[in-house]
């Protein structure tokens, strides 16, 4: 059976009228999250809420920019009545307040945070998931205390070679899996990694897991769980859906085996010019980020032809180890159209690769970003 343009059109506007006449309210986009008005909502709820690419234009990221992750709700936590529990193989545990965290060394790092599905929409075919883009990573000064600092009256035993987080935030029903994620003690014990208390300059907002939450620096976004309600410390590696299924990603060597996520992978984006961007002929710049998990920065490469050639860029500004790092590069832009790519290189010999196999849960996108534009 056929049908014209024409038919189709007239078909498809009846079908509206009769929507209208019933009654049927037309699907509205979800309204925005205040205070978050900037960001796209993946999700209402729980909360999932992406940047624009042409929003992160500053080495901190600011609040009202910075993307949200959730996999449950948690309700408002008052900050006087919250505590956080050591427990597990240790020989003291503890339940701690925000008061007693107070009266220990406070450090401030500056961390990029990204979740581990960012990018989860270009994966063909289509991988499970909130469909992000570009946009779930931020950059945020995070001021707190040292997880090890935390641990060390509680006497970790020496068979505790791993540490789970638990939070505030609830399934929503009996039968969903509580979200506990665990990282190795070498992890840890890492002096980048902490329990932070303040984002920016600020308190830490309730989004962002306040009054406090993990910082795992390298790591996935994931790891960094937030509105912390207990931290176990175990013999293995905790043997739980979000440690077993999700947020796992298919071994390089045998598909049918499966890892839990680590760290974060090489990566660059670029912030200008933008997609389908008009741009005057003559000198024009270039620039992004990049970040790189585990390994350190060692490169950034940019290509105006698609990819045919590459000329090294410049990172610039300032950084930390576990940062993103501004590039720039100065491009003699000519009429025409082109297609402009950056791809990092890390220290561990990881560079940005030109394509990604797919895995069903969409990890580990760090494709070459490219953006076309065109030169008058």
């Amino acid at each position: 059976m056929t049908i014209t343009r024409r038919g189709f059109l007239i078909a498809s506007g009846a079908a509206v009228g009769l929507l209208r006449a019933s009654g049927a309210p037309a699907q509205q986009p979800p309204a925005p999250v205040p205070g978050k008005e900037k960001l796209i909502v993946r999700s209402p709820r729980p909360a999932n809420l992406e940047a624009r690419l042409g929003d992160l234009t500053a080495y901190h990221t600011p609040e009202d920019v910075f993307f949200v992750r959730n996999n449950y709700d948690a309700a408002p936590i008052d900050p006087a009545q919250w505590s956080v529990k050591i427990e597990g193989e240790v020989d003291n545990p503890l339940v701690l307040r925000l008061d007693d965290l107070k009266k220990l060394p406070m450090v401030v790092q500056d961390v990029t945070l990204e979740c581990a599905g960012n990018g989860r929409s270009f994966h063909k075919p289509r991988a499970s998931g909130i469909q992000w883009e570009h946009g779930a990573v931020g950059n945020g000064a995070w001021k707190g205390v040292r997880l090890a600092d935390v641990l060390s009256p509680a006497r970790p035993r020496s068979a505790g070679r791993h540490v789970a987080f638990d939070g505030y935030d609830k399934p929503p029903t009996p039968q969903a899996p509580d979200f506990i994620r665990s990282v190795p003690m070498w992890k840890a014990l890492e002096p980048h990694t902490i329990l932070a208390l303040e984002m920016n300059g600020k308190p830490l907002a309730h989004l962002h897991g306040g009054p406090a939450r993990a910082i795992v620096p390298g790591f996935v976004g994931s790891a960094s769980v937030k509105w912390l309600e207990r931290i176990v410390v175990l013999v293995d590696e905790f043997d739980g859906f979000y440690m077993k299924s999700n947020y796992t990603a298919p071994r390089a060597d045998n598909e049918k085996q499966v890892y839990s996520l680590q760290s974060l992978e090489v990566k660059s984006v670029i912030v200008g010019p933008s997609e389908g961007a008009r741009l005057a002929a003559g000198r024009t710049a270039v620039w992004g980020w990049a970040w790189s998990g585990e390994g350190e920065l060692t490169g950034i490469d940019v290509s105006t032809d698609g990819g045919q050639s590459w000329t090294e860029g410049t990172f610039t500004g300032s950084w930390s180890r576990y940062s993103w790092r501004k590039w720039e590069y100065e491009w003699d832009a000519r009429p025409g159209t082109h297609t402009v790519m950056a791809r990092a290189s890390d220290s561990l010999g990881r560079i940005q690769p030109t394509s990604r196999a797919f895995n069903r849960l969409g990890y580990r996108w760090n494709v070459i970003h490219a953006v076309k534009v065109d030169v008058a």
